[in-house]
């Protein structure tokens, strides 16, 4: 049964990608380190379900290389800011953390669960398991690419996966689809309420 480890790979993507912020340094440094793992590992637990082989393990490779590349860039970015929190050096910084590393970084996590859903096919999904995931993804997409200023790269996976789900009809497929729907109606809602997508830090949230 896929349905156990869809819940735990969406539950770790929420827990994993949203606690660093609320816990704040130094602990959330090292939440940072176990975070490829965690949702990695989480995901080959999908794979395994569905007995994942060809293209579908091909894909979720690349996306882990993205993921872990990119989070890596991300996390050292932070540390040499931290370090250097003024000058030519931060600008640097900013760059491979704000910029290139969390548009790498949810690349890969877009990609991987593009590649769970090709591995996943026709498997079957309880809808509260499919509830769940799409209401624990999409939350999260919401808030690390609102804060990640990649929103816009939500957007886009949104309509990609909408229009494969309602032609392909599975289930797994299904719950993602509506992930990145529910994503995307919270950037709209947040648009709409800011006047624009601000990054939750620049108004103090966190």
């Amino acid at each position: 049964m896929v349905a156990r480890p869809l819940v735990a790979f969406a539950s770790a993507v929420l827990i994993f990608h949203l606690l660093p912020a609320l816990v704040g340094d130094p602990a959330a440094d090292w939440i940072d380190l176990v975070t490829p793992f965690a949702v990695l590992g989480a995901a080959a637990l999908v794979l395994r379900a569905v007995a994942a082989r060809g293209l579908p393990v091909v894909a979720a490779a690349a996306a882990a290389i993205l993921y872990v590349d990119g989070h890596g860039i991300h996390l050292a970015a932070n540390s040499i800011k931290h370090e250097h929190p003024r000058g030519d050096v931060l600008s640097v910084a900013n760059f491979w953390d704000e910029d290139w590393g969390h548009f790498e970084w949810h690349l890969g996590l877009f990609i991987l669960v593009a590649a769970l859903c090709l591995a996943a096919r026709g498997a079957p999904v309880s809808l509260t398991a499919g509830i769940a995931t799409a209401v624990l993804l999409g939350f999260t997409f919401f808030t690390i690419t609102v804060e990640g200023g990649t929103w816009w790269l939500e957007l886009a996976a949104t309509a990609a996966f909408v229009p494969w789900a309602l032609r392909a009809r599975r289930p797994v497929l299904s719950s993602c689809a509506g992930a990145y729907a529910l994503g995307a109606m919270l950037i709209g809602i947040w648009a709409v309420w800011q006047g624009g997508v601000p990054e939750f830090s620049d108004i103090g949230w966190i």
